[in-house]
């Protein structure tokens, strides 16, 4: 799963005492200036070395970030392809050898941090925001499935006259005919079976999180009858044209039934909680999800998405809290404040292997932060 190999390189990243540089930046449109973005660029390293944080880093922390900045430049200046991309995220570390990005075909706000591990709450918010899911194009001898990932579309499977349409047979009183609609009928069904197996295993690879069926409205219908259960579940939207219709128009219609499949999808998500919680598998609020983190006791972690909460954290362990009063131990270590303890808590939780979602829909109910748990906690 690409999502899952992405956040888990990052979050393996081995703590050193050497801050980490994280970029999140658009290049913008390719207009008559094609360097105007490396201004904005460096107005914000202009401004990162005017603050308290970067001047209270030793000389050799700063003389690293000072190469980060300049290999950034050189990224955005002339390292991005701006033919195939409208934004990379960079993660950077000159002195400890880190050096890692990803290119995106869609705009990004840009940030500049400096932290001692890679920031990576905006890419895990953009992983919640555009998740990713299947789209299925079929007829009767032709189908399509394409994944849609960060907006983008990749082809995984396409088949086309995988069932006959039409043969002309003649024969006494017109039986050899209606033969060979059986056979066209057969066909067609069998060509439905493939096409939702492949659907199937395409599903259990990449995991969407919904599916969409494009295709005129009796063979959306007649596709469906063919679908695992599990799959049909995920059908979230359906959409009617013709086979022959150009992809872009395709696309364009797709797109109209995004915002409904990711509300449900939240939908779903935020009802299976509250069923959880009700059985004794889910907490709420900072105080219950830290002490659950703390225990691996979390399996999914859900988070308002624009939440922003104060606390503390260790460098040397994987500790998170809300105040300096927390008990720090030698094994803790020492605690410094953060103006962002979720950055720290997804940190953990990913490297736990737990699910994390940042959700739209207003859950200030649930203190802005809620867990499913692995298993019910008694008592």
């Amino acid at each position: 799963m690409i999502k899952g190999k992405v956040l888990q390189d990052l979050v393996s990243v081995k703590r050193t005492d050497l801050p980490i540089t994280s970029a999140y930046f658009s290049v913008g449109s390719q207009t008559a200036n094609r360097k105007s973005h490396l201004v904005e660029l460096k107005k914000l390293i202009r401004y990162k070395n005017s603050t308290t944080y970067f001047k209270q880093l030793s000389e050799a922390e700063q003389a690293s970030v000072e190469r980060d900045f300049d290999r950034l430049l050189e990224w955005y200046g002339s390292g991005l392809d701006t033919t195939k991309y409208t934004s990379s995220i960079c993660f950077s570390s000159s002195a400890a050898g880190v050096w890692k990005t990803i290119d995106l075909k869609r705009p990004l706000q840009n940030e500049l941090v400096i932290q001692p591990l890679p920031y990576i709450r905006p890419l895990v918010n953009l992983f919640s925001m555009h998740r990713n899911y299947g789209l299925v194009l079929v007829d009767r001898s032709k189908a399509r499935i394409l994944e849609s990932r960060l907006g983008v579309y990749k082809e995984h499977f396409f088949i086309e006259d995988n069932a006959p349409e039409s043969v002309k047979v003649g024969g006494f009183k017109g039986r050899e005919e209606r033969k060979v609609e059986r056979n066209i009928h057969h066909g067609v069904v069998q060509h439905y079976k493939d096409t939702a197996q492949k659907l199937f295993d395409l599903n259990k690879e990449f995991k969407f999180n919904w599916i969409i069926i494009g295709g005129r409205k009796d063979t959306i219908a007649e596709f469906q009858k063919y679908l695992h259960d599990y799959v049909a579940s995920k059908v979230q939207g359906k959409i009617e044209v013709e086979p022959s219709a150009p992809l872009n128009e395709v696309l364009e219609k797709v797109r109209l039934t995004e915002d409904t499949a990711r509300e449900n999808f939240e939908k779903v998500l935020l009802e299976d909680f509250e069923q959880k919680r009700q059985n004794q598998q889910g907490c709420e609020g900072m105080v219950a999800v830290l002490e659950a983190i703390r225990k691996n006791l979390i399996q999914t972690l859900i988070i308002q998405e624009n939440f922003i909460q104060k606390g503390v954290f260790s460098r040397s362990s994987s500790y998170v809290g809300l105040s300096l009063s927390d008990h720090s131990t030698e094994e803790q270590g020492q605690l410094e404040r953060t103006n962002d303890v979720i950055e720290h808590l997804v940190h953990i939780a990913l490297a736990q292997s737990t699910n994390v979602e940042f959700v739209h829909k207003d859950i200030r109910k649930y203190g802005e932060v809620a867990a499913i748990l692995r298993y019910p906690m008694i008592g």
